[in-house]
């Protein structure tokens, strides 16, 4: 048996968008994604990089402060950028964890979408996976848009990869 059926969200107000799957396509907004395209189908939780707000903070505030302490003539400047780090950190700090569905497909292209209700999007994971092993099932629904700084949280692990340029990673024991 699978999921239950999805509820239709009525609701245009520029902030949700259609979600549809019918004649073996995914169709997010105008966006149309072939369902034998679709590679896999999860959510995924983005937590704030409070740690590393928090160390931003205190080492470029504290700069800045050292920078007006030492220099007069920058010292507006040096504020500014202490009062403006905080204020960052502060944003970082209250930021709530944001919870999507991830498409991903065979190719480059991915999606998130998200809901106010984490087991709501569990459910439309289901609805998807269930609709690409049945091409006939159909579902109709709306989501919301997701708008946050993706560089403002942290997703998944990191992985160290030696040679390239530009990888980043933490080393897990």
């Amino acid at each position: 048996m699978g999921p239950p059926p999805m509820q239709p969200v009525p609701s245009d107000d520029g902030k949700t968008v259609e979600l549809r799957v019918g004649k073996h396509l995914l169709w997010l907004g105008e966006a149309a994604y072939p369902l034998q395209n679709i590679a896999r189908v999860y959510t995924a939780e983005f937590k704030p990089k409070r740690g590393e707000a928090f160390w931003y903070f205190v080492l470029g505030g504290g700069a800045g402060l050292a920078v007006a302490k030492a220099a007069p003539e920058l010292r507006f400047l040096g504020i500014l950028a202490a009062v403006a780090l905080f204020a960052r950190f502060v944003k970082v700090l209250t930021s709530p964890s944001k919870f999507a569905l991830v498409i991903d497909t065979t190719g480059a292209a991915s999606a998130l979408v998200t809901l106010p209700d984490h087991l709501e999007l569990r459910r439309l994971v289901g609805a998807i996976v269930e609709a690409v092993e049945n091409p006939d099932k159909t579902i109709h629904t709306r989501v919301e848009t997701v708008q946050f700084n993706r560089r403002e949280y942290h997703y998944g692990d990191r992985v160290n990869m030696y040679g390239g340029v530009g990888n980043v990673g933490v080393l897990k024991k």
